[in-house]
This record gives C-alpha cells, structure tokens and sequence, in this order.
C-alpha cells in the first residue's frame, strides 16, 4: 500500500515537473520547435513560394432572414492561391456558382491580385454597381485580404519570425481573449441555399426551430426546405476544440491584437492561433483558427484543412486537395492590370486589418472613413453615397425641427461622415430619427454613431431586441467606436406588423411601413409624404433600376423578384400613393410604373 502511495507521489512529481518545464520553455526554443514540426529552418528558408487548390465555404453572419439569427453559407468549389513570398505577391483565381436569375446557377470567375500593399480585383460585376473589369481593390479592402491569407498559411507567420524573432512578446500566458461567442440560437438556422426569385431557402435548423416557424407567415413565404440537424453547430465547435493547457505557445506582436500560436509539444506542429477582431455589429469577437490534415510536400508540412472560427461560429473552410512548392510561374503572374492604378491609404489600411472579416463577408461595404457625394433628389431630399462606393445610398430628408436618415449601411465611420455632411448642411438641425429597412449587416449594421448622436431609431418591432444588443455590448478593448466614445442608451421604436408610424413634420413627414414577406421579416419602407416618394431598401427597385439603363428585360419564362412583388404587394395593402421609388443599392430612382411592368411583363 505505502508502495503504491509511494509510485502516485513520484508518477504526480514528475507529471507536474514535466508540465512547468512545458511551460517555461524558452519561447525562442517553442519557435524552433514550430520551425521543425514544418519541416525545418533550411527548408522553410528555401521555401520561396507556393500555390494550393482548394474549395471554400464561406459562412456569413448578418444575412440571415431573422433578424439576429443566422449563418449563409456560400460555397467556391475551385479555388486557387498562389504564393510568392520574396515579392510580397498573392494571387486568388476563385469560381464560384451564383444563384441565377433564370433558376439553377451560373458560374463566376473573378482574380484578386496583392502585391506588397496594393490589391486589384478582376472580375464581371453581375449587379452592374462597379462596371469595369479591371478595378483597385480600395486600401482596407487589400489588407483584409492579406491578413486572411497570411492567417491561412502558418509558414508565412513563422518565416516573419525567423527573420524577425522581436515580434515575439515572450509572454507565455496567450489566448485569454474576452470577445463576443455566438450562441447557438444566434447561429442556427443556416442558409445552404436561395433561390433568387422566391427568396426561399434551403436551411439547416433545429427541430426547435422548425416547430416554432411552422405556420408563421414567415415560414411560408421564405421556406423551401429544411434539413433537421440539431448538432451541427456542436459538431463545428468540437471540430475546433483544443484543449489549450497541453500546447505550446507563441505570442506575436500584431497591430490589431496579439496572435497567439498553439504547438503540439510531440509534432511541433501548429494546431491553432487566436486573435482578436472588431465587428461593426459585435464589437470585440474572437478570431480562431485550426490547421488538421498536416502532408508533407517536397519537404515542407502544409495542413490540407483550414478552418476559422469567428465568435465561435464558422466563418470560412478551407479543404486543399493539391499543393505545389516553389513552382515557376510566368512573370507576368502576379503583374497588376494594365491601366488600373492602387492608392494607398495607410490609415484606411489599418482599419481592413482591424475588421478584416467583416469586410470579407461584406466586400463591398469597406471599412475606411469615406469621402461622401450627394445628389438631390429633391429640395430638402438628398441621396448620400460613399466613395469609393460602398453600394448602399442612404436617404437624408429635411424637417422642419430636425433631419431624417433613412438607411445607415454598414461602416460606422460613414455614419459619422453623414452626420457631419448633414450638420454642414443643414446647420442647426439635430438628426432626430434614423429609419433602418432591415437587419442585414450592409444596410443594419451602421447604427452605432446615430445613438451616440442622440437619435431615434425606427425599426421593424421584431428586430429591436437585436439592436438594442447592438447597442448595449461591451466596450471595445481593439477599436473604440463612436458609441464607446460617447455611451448612451438607445430609443428604439418598433413598427408592429399592420400598423405604422409617422416622423410628423409641417413640411415633411416620413411614415414607415413593415413589409409582409418581404427579403426578410423584419423588411420597412420608408414614404415620404410630400413628395410620394417611397425608400425601398432591398426589394428589388435598385435591380429595376439598373435593368432599365442596361436596357434588359425580364424573360417570360423568368420569375420576377419575389422582394418586388412583396413590395408591390405592401403597396396596395395600404393603398399607397408613390410614383417614385428609391432602392438602397442604386442611386438612379424608377417609377411604380416601372416595378408594375416588371412584374406584368
């Protein structure tokens, strides 16, 4: 018995000794231990560059159909990115299966080029907001990109630290991020697949779900399929899951937020990093991502699956099937687009890596502080745009007492601009109300400054409880927002499903209507009484719009919109008067004409 005693104190002892030795290893001695579990210091000095082809699902929080609920999933079957790691060159072919507006799907090729800071990006723009082919990536749109990658591919963390060892804190602690982590009723359901002209879907879900959807207008309407799996977000978690204590760490010094590495002790071999990102909607989320799969090609260990966790949900994987070391590749490889010029913009730069991901999710929004243009629609009616274009037109309608803004967009450094354009222009006036169409995170996800404004928002009524979290989250430890800066609570009005509600003016009054059915089930339209002049967010008036100029016609045997029709529909069931119609995505107006003849045609 004493000798058994005896056998578990030592077996303890040296257990704990062997673990404080792990701990304390000298971080120097961790990278080389990275370095080897990579296949070693001379291989990865050769290593020049590299291209990998893979298929990636990409999932996006903030497009979902309930406001506060839900994943999008968007797959690219055929991907494939190259390396260059001596000039600081990165090239992405990408093919993905677009949704048609005919039925079934349609293939999109598009190239984004990054050479040192400057991006390019070609491609055939389907929705005609940025024609050209050819076109500059804007300065926080590229170093989102290069953060991504660099992420993806550890070898470019640890060649950095190979010849820069500095960038190490020497800090052992690592990893104690306190970001927001999505619930699984935050998640859930996800979004496999839409079909344009309905706007139904294809979810997975929980039989909870289910139960409480059926039956619901909503339901019918958004629909077409669910697919009951009620651990499939448990699954991604345990599929990311490592249990820290056991690894290494390597903690680099970055810009946004600290990177911490975690290194299998046996292998070397780096099984995960964590950092920390700034979400518009979020604020403060963590950013986690796991390398599995490990294969040795020409003497260097690549993982053949990546997967990033953002909050704890899915945000991108990444399944490599064929990867090529040092391979030569045509000079003209990496070489920018004849004729398209970069500017940089160091500050706007910065702020893509802080958000690098929810730019990523949302392209077209950036991140930068923008220059603003304008074009009055009316006297006292002004359509805000950023540049470069962001693709969302917010409404500014004078009042007599106050300003309305109708559709904040997503960047809250526009929201700011806004308020100062209309500060400028209407000198006196307080922004009194800001009208929001829907949640979805490039027309819903701006509202921060606005309250720190002292404004009203006016809001469908089931999705107040999201933007009163929007409001109500913790203060930023990576980026202090307006809000940070000048806490308040919000008011929020709640449109009730039927009902509506009026900005009254003398001179201008705005009224806002829920929408039935409409893209999302938290969808309002803004009118203008004086002019008869109708905001339509994302019903489908923007798409009219560049129909019209483009000269195209919907094809009989082609389904319009269902957004449209539900418009068209909102607007007999209250019996509006509008011949003009605004959408978010557009900056040229059509009549109700125009929606009926698409419809009819």
């Amino acid at each position: 018995m004493k000798q058994n005693i005896t056998r578990c104190i030592l077996f303890s002892f040296f257990l704990c000794l062997s673990l404080v030795s792990c701990s304390t290893k000298n971080h120097t001695d961790i990278l080389e231990s990275a370095i080897d579990g990579v296949g070693g210091r001379e291989a990865l000095s050769n290593l020049n560059g590299f291209s990998i082809k893979s298929e990636r699902d990409e999932y996006i929080m903030g497009q979902g159909p309930e406001a506060g609920h839900g994943l999008m999933r968007l797959s690219a079957p055929d991907v494939t990115v190259s390396h260059d790691l001596n000039q600081q060159g990165i090239r992405i072919d990408l093919v993905t299966n677009l949704a048609a507006r005919a039925g079934g799907y349609i293939k999109r090729e598009s190239t984004t080029l990054l050479v040192g800071n400057a991006g390019y990006l070609s491609e055939d723009d389907l929705f005609g907001i940025v024609p050209e082919r050819d076109k500059p990536l804007s300065p926080d749109k590229a170093a989102a990109a290069i953060k991504t990658e660099r992420l993806l591919n550890p070898h470019i963390l640890l060649k950095e630290l190979m010849d820069q060892p500095d960038l190490l804190t020497g800090q052992q602690e690592g990893g104690n991020i306190n970001g927001h982590r999505y619930s699984e009723d935050e998640v859930l359901p996800v979004t496999i697949d839409r079909i344009r002209q309905t706007g139904k879907r294809t979810l997975i879900a929980t039989q909870n779900w289910l139960e409480n959807s059926q039956g619901t207008t909503f339901h019918d309407l958004m629909v077409q399929k669910v697919e009951i799996d009620s651990d499939w977000f448990k699954r991604w978690q345990e599929s990311v899951e490592i249990d820290e204590v056991d690894h290494l760490r390597l903690v680099i010094k970055n810009d946004t937020y600290p990177i911490t590495l975690f290194i299998n002790p046996d292998s070397g071999r780096i099984v995960k990093l964590k950092t920390m990102e700034w979400d518009v909607v979020y604020g403060d989320l963590e950013l986690e991502v796991t390398f599995n799969d490990w294969r040795k090609v020409d003497g260097i260990d690549f993982p053949m699956l990546v997967k990033v966790s953002q909050g704890g949900a899915p945000r991108l994987e990444v399944r490599r099937s064929l990867v090529k070391v040092n391979s030569s590749l045509d000079e003209h490889y990496f070489s920018p687009p004849v004729g398209v010029v970069y500017q940089h913009d160091e500050e706007a730069a910065v702020r893509g890596k802080y958000l690098s991901q929810t730019i990523r999710m949302f392209t077209m929004a950036g991140a930068a502080r923008p220059k603003l243009g304008s074009i009055q629609l009316e006297p006292g009616v002004d359509l805000i745009y950023a540049l470069p274009i962001d693709g969302i037109y917010t409404m500014v309608v004078e009042q007599e007492q106050g300003v309305v803004v109708i559709e904040p967009g997503m960047n809250d450094l526009k929201g700011e601009e806004i308020i100062r354009w209309i500060g400028e222009r209407y000198p006196g006036k307080p922004v009194t109300h800001l009208v929001v169409s829907h949640h979805h995170n490039d027309h819903g996800g701006g509202i921060r400054p606005y309250v720190a404004n002292g404004t009203t928002l006016v809001v469908h009524d089931t999705a107040t409880g999201f933007y009163q979290g929007q409001v109500n989250r913790p203060k930023s430890k990576v980026l202090m927002d307006a809000l940070d800066r000048n806490p308040r609570p919000a008011d929020i009005i709640g449109v009730t499903e039927g009902e509506s509600y009026t900005i009254e003016d003398p001179t201008q009054s705005v009224t806002v209507y829920p929408v039935l059915g409409g893209h999302t089930d938290d969808m309002v339209v803004a009118v203008l009484e004086k002019q008869s002049m109708l905001y339509a967010g994302d019903l489908y008036v923007s798409g009219i719009a560049r129909d019209l100029r483009s000269g195209t016609k919907r094809a009989p045997n082609v389904l319009p919109f269902h957004s449209a029709v539900a418009l068209d529909e909102t607007i007999h069931a209250y019996n509006l008067d509008v011949p003009i119609l605004i959408g978010s995505h557009d900056r040229q107006s059509v009549t109700y004409q125009d929606l009926v003849n698409y419809i009819n045609d």
